[in-house]
């Protein structure tokens, strides 16, 4: 500690999923894999509970503190492993927003479609028979087309048949060879078996807080140019604080760049969208519900309702509008994906399969033309995936 002053940059987050919800899982010892290369706030949510009692004056008695129900905010930049198959530490603040994470540390070979047509492909024994095991998974292809592609996987059946989320000329065909790199792929769930719960330690200068029980929210801010960031919002129990010594395990300036928003794919209905930013939101409710049982009052935190939401700000192109506003109108479903990064293990595929515009306002962006677009997902359980390979 540096006096009696506590200084916000000698600060650190760990993050642990508990096996008992509501459990201190790091239990005072963090390891080097439970930090979290990002920063985080904390607001403690005390409730304040009146005392109707007569002072004999006009002034009203102080209220009482009752429990404390803190809220966490988490930026954390949208960086890789280096291992495509290997979840980064934030993976598990992901599975606390009723994501489930999903590893794959082989994937499939490049091997040669069975059939193919302008936006689909019919893969081979090889590939897995399990409907919607590659939806969200990029599948690179290679030799036709000549150039080779990243293609976003919309949908996929127990046939093997894959839909794309863009349109191929010269169309796919048996000289296709299709492979799934190794990733960790994560994808919304209403499986309560699969929902996690961490505990976070918050370190500033010397200083400890504890919270248990935590769940939340996630949002991925993407800006052309610039790196990703995932924004967690999480409810959780407080346990206590106190003088502890930061943890001396994390070298931050050691880890890898996080990829940057450039010569990627940003697809909105199968169409290029040239825009400054977009934003994907998970829009997952979470609750603490009460437990007079509980130490601070309240119980683990529990996911409610998700509705995920997709903004962005397309520049109005003449070729695409027509078909963009139709579909706005008709209230049409498409989708929407952003891919980023070269490196094998630093590269991200977002993708929201269905999704209906709300909104879609024109405007000015740098003297071009450009809408303002808000959207919602409409595809249970498949809201926004996030995949890193």
């Amino acid at each position: 500690m540096s006096g009696s002053l506590l200084r916000s940059r000698f600060a650190a987050v760990a993050v642990r999923v508990e096996t008992t919800p509501g459990t201190d899982a790091i239990a005072g010892s963090p390891l080097l894999a439970d930090l979290i290369l990002g920063d985080c706030q904390a607001r403690f949510g005390a409730q304040v509970v009146q005392d109707p009692s007569f002072s004999g004056s006009l002034d009203v008695l102080p209220p009482a503190l009752g429990s404390f129900q803190p809220t966490l905010e988490l930026r954390v930049p949208l960086r890789g492993t280096g291992a495509g198959g290997t979840p980064p530490s934030w993976g598990r603040l992901l599975q606390a927003c009723a994501m489930e994470q999903v590893i794959d540390n082989t994937g499939v070979a490049a091997t040669a479609a069975t059939a193919g047509s302008a936006t689909s492909l019919t893969l081979p024994v090889g590939f897995s028979n399990t409907a919607q095991i590659y939806r969200g998974v990029p599948l690179l292809l290679t030799g036709n087309p000549g150039g080779g592609a990243v293609a976003a996987c919309l949908d996929y059946t127990s046939g093997r048949v894959a839909t794309l989320a863009e349109t191929y000329s010269p169309v796919l065909s048996t000289s296709t060879l299709v492979q799934v790199p190794p990733n960790v792929l994560w994808r919304p769930t209403s499986d309560e078996s699969v929902y996690k719960t961490v505990t976070v330690y918050l370190w500033k200068d010397g200083y400890r807080w504890r919270f248990t029980g935590a769940t939340g929210t996630a949002r991925l801010d993407l800006s052309t140019g610039g790196i990703g960031t995932l924004v967690f919002s999480l409810q959780a129990q407080m346990l206590d604080q106190g003088a502890n010594a930061n943890p001396t395990l994390l070298v931050a300036g050691a880890a890898q760049q996080p990829p940057i928003f450039q010569g990627g794919k940003s697809r909105l209905l199968g169409l290029k969208a040239q825009l400054r930013s977009c934003s994907f939101d998970l829009g997952v409710s979470t609750a603490l519900p009460p437990d007079p049982e509980a130490a601070g009052g309240v119980g683990s935190g529990v996911p409610i309702s998700r509705a995920s939401m997709l903004t962005l700000d397309p520049l109005i192109d003449t070729t695409n509008q027509a078909g963009l506003f139709d579909a706005f109108r008709s209230g049409a479903s498409g989708s929407f994906y952003a891919q980023l990064g070269t490196t094998p293990g630093n590269r991200f595929m977002a993708t929201m399969p269905s999704i209906r515009q709300l909104q879609q306002d024109p405007g000015e962006s740098q003297g071009f033309e450009a809408n303002s677009i808000r959207a919602q997902a409409n595809l249970t359980d498949a809201g926004f995936l996030l995949c890193q390979y």
